[in-house]
């Protein structure tokens, strides 16, 4: 599912703000080695598994981790809102409802979200 919170024009384009943390971010480049080929690894192993529950973490997490970049940037980027915020916790909680990862948020650099989730629970 595609959550459009916003159709506006963002603040800083993606271009511009990724050229930015890569100049001022110290998480950015901790993100590109140590972070990024692990995590391809193992959501390729979970999506290969069919194993939705480490698939949705994982790409929680990195979703997390992104917007923790921007967060590091300087000056820091805001790409998501309050509704952005809002969408999270309302997985989360109702992952917690079910019993487990059963959807699963990711944000680009925007506010908007890709919800993911399976046959069973949609």
């Amino acid at each position: 599912m595609i959550l459009v919170v916003s159709d506006k024009e963002k603040d800083m384009s993606s271009t511009s703000g990724m050229e930015t943390s890569r100049l001022t971010s110290l998480l950015l480049g901790y993100r590109a080695t140590e972070v990024v080929q692990k995590r391809l690894t193992e959501i390729e192993k979970a999506y290969l598994d069919k194993d939705f529950d480490t698939f949705g973490r994982i790409t929680m997490q990195d979703s997390n981790q992104f917007h923790a970049v921007c967060l590091d940037t300087y000056p820091p980027i805001f790409y998501m809102n309050d509704t952005s915020k809002m969408i999270i916790r309302l997985v989360h909680v109702l992952n917690s409802v079910l019993g487990g990862v059963k959807a699963a948020y990711t944000f680009d650099a925007g506010p908007n979200a890709v919800i993911y989730t399976t046959e069973e629970v949609s």
